[in-house]
This record gives structure tokens, sequence and C-alpha cells, in this order.
């Protein structure tokens, strides 16, 4: 592979900061991903869906083929593609980045903030995702129901740390606005900036199957070879042209990395379902914590840079597979 002429995917990207104010105290878990994944999911199907479907969308009644819900929670590969590997389903267009801070308490009017990618097409379902973030908060959000409302929302320009309020306080405002959206092929020229020596940083639990097995010490091939594959699928899904990648080529180029440091360690993490046909719990555990790469060659670097964006490996909805770069100098 000719990592001057590397080129990362064509895929639109949106990122949105969602701000919402509690009207009463509550003890919310530690990963709140996928809280806000349930509750959106709900709230989406109740903005937009005839009632026989509110969690069963498989009773829907319409003749229309799509609807948000769908496009967001429950796309289907179309038959008989093989080309996306073992996926079973298409990846979905978006991912939650809840709060880190593990927080579990909140004290009434404090404010509970999460962020969210919305990827492709699935950018055309903004007004949706912010009814139905809307009325998820006055349904009340876990499982006490805790009243919220949503305060505000934002876009935000790639690594910007603040937005453009796109909504706030029951008035929306984004027509007012060019939304900051950003390519993730803006990110390859970024790429040959970045030093050989970086500090990669597992932000929320890495989750990668590999041999029928979750990995649980890091291997930079395999995770070069995960990202490779869930920005095809992406790509393949809801980018706007084709992309080809040789996936060999580019687990061969992370192979002349040397790990340097690594100060990964494994974490579990267990979400309960609230599905009425699927009411169990299931653990969700990964890799977290950093590890010092030298020799970075560039094909690396632009995967890993992707990624940063895009997440990489299982449960990315919840937030999983968040990583960061920085420079380890």
């Amino acid at each position: 592979m000719d990592e001057e002429q590397f080129n990362l995917p064509r895929l639109e990207v949106l990122r949105l900061r969602v701000s919402l104010r509690l009207a009463s105290e509550a003890r919310l878990p530690p990963f709140k991903g996928a809280l806000i994944r349930g509750a959106l999911g709900y709230a989406l199907q109740r903005v937009g869906c005839p009632s026989v479907c509110w969690g069963q969308s498989s009773r829907c009644p319409s003749a229309i083929p799509s609807c948000a819900y769908r496009e967001l929670f429950e796309l289907e590969l179309p038959p008989g593609r093989t080309v996306l590997h073992d996926l079973r389903d298409a990846p979905r267009p978006f991912v939650i980045e809840p709060p880190h801070d593990h927080r579990r308490y909140y004290a009434a009017g404090d404010l509970l903030e999460t962020g969210m990618l919305l990827f492709g097409r699935s950018i055309n379902l903004l007004a949706y995702v912010i009814l139905a973030f809307i009325d998820a908060a006055r349904a009340g959000l876990g499982r006490y129901q805790v009243p919220a409302r949503l305060e505000q929302v934002e876009a935000l320009a790639y690594g910007q740390p603040f937005g453009i309020p796109i909504y706030r306080d029951d008035n929306s405002v984004f027509s007012d606005h060019v939304l900051p959206i950003f390519n993730l092929s803006e990110l390859s020229c970024q790429a040959a900036n970045l030093p050989s020596h970086i500090r990669l940083v597992l932000r929320t639990p890495l989750r990668i199957k590999t041999d029928g097995r979750f990995l649980k010490t890091f291997d930079l091939p395999t995770l070069v070879q995960a990202i490779a594959w869930r920005l095809y699928a992406l790509n393949y899904c809801y980018g706007s042209d084709p992309w080809n990648v040789d996936y060999q080529s580019a687990i061969t180029a992370a192979r002349q990395a040397i790990v340097a440091q690594d100060a990964t360690y494994w974490v579990d993490w267990e979400r309960s379902s609230t599905r009425p046909d699927k009411r169990q719990s299931m653990t969700l555990g990964g890799l977290m914590g950093s590890v010092v790469l030298d020799n970075v060659p560039l094909v690396v670097r632009s995967l890993l840079l992707a990624a940063s964006v895009v997440h990489a490996g299982k449960a990315c909805v919840f937030g999983h597979g968040q990583l960061e770069l920085r420079d380890a100098s």
C-alpha cells in the first residue's frame, strides 16, 4: 500500500452535544450510554410510529419501507451481502458519547450532557432526533423515569469543544446556521501531520472479537483490522462513494509499529435490556487504558484518527471503543 496515496472514506459526520436538565434528584448508572440509547429508541417510536409498533417494530403496519426509527436502529443489510464479513446487521449510523465521569448522583436542576454522532444520510433525521430527545426527557430517563427537559442541542465542528446552538428551550434555531458537517476524508491530511510517536488512549471499553474471543490484551494489527472493517461497513451503508482498502497491507503496516508502553486493562460493564422480549442483564466489558506507540506508519495513523471519530469494535452505539490520539513526546 502506498502510504502517500492512502485516503479515508468520504463519510459525512455531524457531532452533537445534547444537554438535559433534570427535574428531580436521581441515581443514574455510571456508564450512561445504554440509558441514553434506550431512551432515544423508545422516543423515536413514540414520535414517529403508530402505537402498535412501540417496543415491537416487527408489527409495524405501515406500507412505508423505512422510518426514522428503523433507519437509525434496525436498518437491514441487502440480502446476500457477504462483503461485510461476519456482520448480520448494518452498523448503526449513530454513536452515543456519554459523559466519562461515571457520576451516579444528580440533584434536581443538575445538567446531564451527552454527545451524539450522526453518519451519512442519518444526518437528514436530525429533526426526528431532536423531537425524540424532547419526548425522552418528558417521559423520564432510566429505570425510575427521572423527569427532565431538553435544554439545548449544539452542533460541533470537528475538534471544537463548543458548538452552534441548533435547539434551545423549545425553540428550533438551526435554520439560521449551516450545520458544521465534516467528512472523514478530510482527516487524511491531518493524519500526515501526526507524529509517528503517539499515545493511544482507550477512553471507553474497546470490545474486539477475534477467533471467537474478545481481545483482552492490546494488539495493534487486530485493532487496525477492526477499524478498517468498521469504516468499510459504515461507508458501504452510509457513505457517498465506494471505498476500497487493502486490509492485509494495513495490518502488515501495523506490525511495523512498536508498543513502547502498554497500560491497558480489562473492565466489565453491565447493562440491562429493557426490551419486552429480551429482559436480561448483559456484560459489555472491554479494554481501557493507554499505549505508547513508536514508528507508527501513516496508514495506521490515518485509521486510528478516523476511529477517534467513529469509534472501534463492538457496542459503539453505547459509546464503547472511543479512542484518543495524543503526542507521546
